[in-house]
């Protein structure tokens, strides 16, 4: 059983970094003190040191970056699911700048396994595209998106890689209606690690969205890979009395 002064003690230090993080004395990016470090600062055993750093790690204000360390996050993204317009258009609202590398775009047919998502049969052509979303040249997100290519002639998945930073609306025009979306944390790929600049199977945010036309039938389906503690969802819910 833990003492009666060493939790008061190990909150006092998780509450230190903390407010260094929210002040600024530790700026985006900064390596937070090691364990030793925070140890002898304030008397502690590496163990309490250690359990003070994941926990600010856990909290999202913190990022493990090769085994060199953890540093401080960038302030979180937020990102209306409600919406159907572009993520760098919303961005690009609130004076932050959104770099997008279009890292992959082909033409591919539906597996059993995306049959299941998009209401066509295997074997029927679809349009794949992958992207990276960088802020500040840091790695943020990482999405996949599929669409049926019957559907879709018109959309500009065969673009620049500055066209297809065009708002949604106007790719999906006039086919997008709504959207269907889960989010969950899952462990990363390998590859999704090493793209993100993460260790595998680190805890990321996966974000899926199916987007339905005006008849509610699914013609594009995306994923979403987020580092953790970069993520943060919004969206605007209508009450009703009674419910």
């Amino acid at each position: 059983m833990k003492s009666s002064t060493s939790a008061p003690l190990f909150r006092r230090i998780v509450g230190d970094l903390k407010s260094q993080i929210v002040d600024g004395e530790l700026p985006e990016h900064t390596p937070l003190p090691s364990e030793r470090v925070v140890a002898e600062h304030h008397n502690v055993s590496r163990m309490t040191a250690r359990r003070a750093l994941e926990a600010v790690e856990a909290e999202g204000l913190a990022y493990s970056k090769d085994r060199k360390g953890r540093f401080v996050s960038p302030k979180r993204l937020d990102y209306d699911v409600g919406s159907m317009s572009n993520f760098i258009s919303g961005a690009a609202a609130k004076g932050i700048e959104i770099e997008m590398e279009l890292l992959d775009s082909k033409q591919s047919v539906v597996d059993a396994e995306l049959a299941k998502i998009l209401p066509v049969p295997v074997g029927t052509p679809v349009y794949e595209n992958t992207r990276l979303f960088r802020r500040q040249g840091h790695a943020t997100f990482l999405e996949t998106e599929t669409v049926i290519v019957s559907r879709c002639n018109e959309l500009l998945f065969n673009a620049q890689p500055e066209q297809q930073a065009q708002p949604q609306t106007q790719r999906y025009s006039p086919l997008g209606h709504m959207a269907d979306i889960v989010i969950r944390m899952r462990a990363l790929d390998p590859p999704e690690a090493d793209i993100l600049g993460l260790m595998p199977y680190q805890s990321g945010i996966e974000q899926e969205q199916r987007v339905r036309d005006q008849a509610g039938k699914v013609f594009c389906f995306s994923r979403q890979i987020w580092r953790g503690e970069l993520a943060q969802f919004s969206a605007r819910a209508i009450l009703k009395a009674g419910s």
